[in-house]
């Protein structure tokens, strides 16, 4: 009895383990069926994309769009970050239709251009900001969205993706293939949903996608044409945005549909010709005025009209209406235009301008900007800034005045009148490089000896394409602020301190100084927007030179000197989603026959935290401001390698907020810093960047700091 009890337990026991090693089995095989039919799919995909990356060589088309804004949740805080919000003044649901006409040229080159509108304001700006990123995008070139969002259909995106075969269904006599994508890891730059192939031609037929932009949750959906004229081209696209910020929330919905009027294909047989580096009409030009059309009857012809409460509200402007919503602007940054003319001021109040740094502490900005554009393509800009340093109790501003002149040949003459660091001269430099640099400490010395305040006329003009001369005068003053305390110092001795300083302190220097100068840029691709010319990047380095002479007795100058400043500085793509972006320079005075002070333009201190996305223009974070003006030369270099999430997407959902993380790496050649190095790790995303530094002399370790700032509002 005890033997078959046994033996039916056993048995028992082996059909269950039986069947739950089958059901493993069976969905182990079928699971990896699917991952094979899925990569057979994207490798005939891969395989084709060359083909059709290239295939629509240009078009023109006009784009429908009709949509509207709801508002779900609203609190006293909408006010104060309108922009981000994507919010109307009043906290109502909007609407808008528009058309736009857009112009696409290969590689990924796109114009538009908003010819008719009816609706509400902060839904143009919606459109004109957001939606029309997510149309016009070549749809087998890997990045969209100003290279910010990563499509997961092209060869290069692969590793970034894991991909899932859902299903076929048959659509207009083509077998459509259903694969369902997800990224394999968290990042700002990845998004996930299903796309659709169709069989034999390997094209895609149909995407629908979400993810993450700024503070928007985004959903798009897009239908492609199968055959004919529409063949790879959009028909219809459905863009979803659902911000969240502050306690806020809205939803907004676009629909557009396209309406293609020309179509050029490429010619399979066409010769490579001459690299023609104007890129003039393929890169985006929004009206400045918003063309509204309030005719029904005009838009019963491109769509069912939308009630619009809001037009004669958001489209009516006055500049004394405009004037008095500058309270309001008291945390929120303001834009006012009127005519020609635009306006801007940062908000007294704004958290947006905080910044942070190890020598400076907590830096407060404040920036106002005019622009004014003529119809002959001239521009009038001035952009005073005033920024505040709490640790260092100080004030420094610039009042900047630019006049285009010639804006088919960058001709410019501008102004400035602002203040630099406090600084001392070169009889102090003598006596810094005479004794052993490890022995010195500014604190003891007390060197803030003359504050620094310039002045300074530049023009400049392109000789050819990529070739910028430019010239000027530099009038500098430095005033004596206050003597030595008398504390010891590890240098000289209080008596010798109060004795060289009586000395120094004796009177005011004045300095006027010419400079000519030459930026170049080999096989630089530019544009004409308008009658105004922009650069717009080139494979190469820039190189740029700079030559100042001082001239004594001149207008008071008390200095004879020269002194000659050079850069090289490029930024290179690596791969698909990271770059590598290197900064060397030198400077030297010469012919320094009176006192002098060793101000350099390429070898400063940065007062306010720069983003990151910037170039990196020679900064140090944590060299102390005194060694900018130790030495009469110089040699630094700057090296910065950006990559996406990869350090973080170990620390689960950290990751998942990151756009970039990046390593820093920092190299200083001074006569008294020989031998100056700062590494760093950094990360950023739309809101701001954050990093820490560590610097070293010889390779010991001298000190760590943290930086951050802010990048919304730049």
């Amino acid at each position: 009895m005890g033997l078959i009890r046994y033996l039916y337990k056993y048995l028992y026991k082996s059909y269950f383990l039986s069947l739950f090693f089958g059901i493993f089995l069976v969905s182990h095989v079928k699971a990896k069926e699917v991952h094979e039919k899925a990569g057979g799919i994207l490798s005939k995909m891969f395989e084709y994309q060359k083909y059709y990356e290239k295939y629509i060589d240009e078009f023109d088309a006009n784009i429908y769009i009709k949509g509207n804004s709801q508002v779900n949740k609203k609190n006293i805080l909408s006010s104060y970050a309108p922009d981000f919000l994507y919010l109307d003044k009043k906290g109502r649901n909007t609407s808008v239709e528009s058309i736009i006409k857009v112009h696409f040229k290969q590689p990924d080159f796109f114009s538009h251009r908003i010819v008719a509108v009816n609706g509400a304001k902060v839904n143009i700006i919606d459109i004109r900001e957001r939606v029309v990123q997510f149309l016009n995008h070549n749809t087998y070139n890997p990045k969209i969205v100003d290279g910010q969002i990563l499509l997961p259909w092209t060869k290069e995106a692969a590793k970034y993706y894991r991909y899932e075969y859902l299903a076929q269904t048959d659509t207009l006599n083509h077998v459509i293939h259903r694969i369902k994508v997800t990224p394999k890891v968290e990042s700002l730059q990845l998004v996930s949903g299903v796309f659709s192939v169709v069989d034999g031609q390997w094209t895609i037929y149909r995407y629908d996608i979400n993810g993450k932009w700024e503070f928007s949750k985004f959903a798009i959906s897009t239908e492609f044409g199968l055959t004919g004229d529409a063949f790879l081209m959009p028909s219809k696209t459905n863009v979803y945005f659902k911000t969240k910020l502050l306690g806020n929330e809205t939803e907004s919905h676009y629909f557009a549909s396209f309406e293609y009027t020309s179509l050029k294909r490429k010619q399979s047989e066409q010769k490579p010709g001459t690299v023609n580096y104007d890129l003039s009409g393929y890169f985006e030009d929004t009206a400045g005025s918003m063309p509204f059309v309030g005719d029904e009857m005009f838009w019963q012809k491109k769509g069912d009209s939308i009630k619009n409460t809001s037009l004669p509200e958001d489209s009516t402007f006055t500049l004394f209406g405009k004037l008095l919503n500058i309270p309001k602007g008291i945390v929120a940054p303001r834009r006012f235009d009127y005519n020609d003319s635009e306006m801007s001021y940062s908000g007294l109040l704004n958290p947006f301008k905080l910044a942070y740094s190890k020598w400076d502490g907590l830096v407060y900005r404040q920036q106002f900007h005019f622009f004014k554009l003529y119809e002959t393509g001239r521009e009038v800009r001035f952009a005073p800034n005033l920024g505040i340093l709490f640790r260092r109790k100080q004030v420094y501003f610039n009042t900047p005045v630019y006049w285009l002149f010639q804006p088919r040949r960058f001709g410019e003459i501008n102004f400035n009148f602002g203040n630099r660091n406090q600084t001392y001269n070169s009889k102090v430099i003598d006596r810094i490089m005479e004794e052993v640099p490890d022995s010195i400490y500014f604190e003891d010395l007390n060197l803030d000896y003359f504050q620094h305040f310039k002045m300074n006329l530049e023009g400049k003009y392109e000789i050819c394409n990529g070739l910028i001369f430019k010239a000027g005068v530099n009038y500098d003053w430095y005033i004596p602020i206050r003597k030595a305390s008398g504390t010891k110092s590890k240098l000289w001795s209080s008596h010798q301190m109060s004795e060289d300083v009586k000395d120094l302190t004796g009177g005011m220097y004045k300095t006027f100084t010419p400079m000519i100068g030459l930026t170049w840029t080999p096989r630089q691709y530019y544009r004409f927007n308008g009658k105004r010319k922009e650069y717009l990047g080139s494979r190469f380095p820039v190189f740029s030179i700079e030559y100042v002479c001082g001239v004594d007795k001149l207008l008071g100058s008390n200095s004879n000197y020269s002194k000659i400043e050079t850069d090289i500085q490029q930024k290179i793509p690596v791969g698909l989603m990271n770059s590598f972006q290197y900064y060397i320079g030198t400077g030297r005075f010469l012919n320094t026959h009176s006192v002098y002070f060793a101000n350099f333009d390429y070898f400063q201190r940065h007062n306010f935290p720069q983003s990151w996305k910037d170039p990196i223009g020679g900064v140090f974070h944590l060299l102390q401001g005194e060694w900018y003006d130790a030495s009469d030369s110089y040699i630094q270099a700057h090296f910065m390698y950006e990559f996406p999430s990869i350090v973080l997407r170990w620390f689960h959902g950290v990751s998942k907020d990151i756009l970039k993380e990046r390593i820093y790496v920092s190299q200083l050649f001074t006569p008294v810093r020989p031998f100056y190095t700062e590494v760093g790790y950094g990360v950023g995303n739309f809101i701001g960047n954050a990093g820490i530094f560590v610097s070293s002399r010889h390779l010991k370790y001298e000190a760590v700091g943290v930086k951050f700032a802010f990048e919304l509002g730049r």
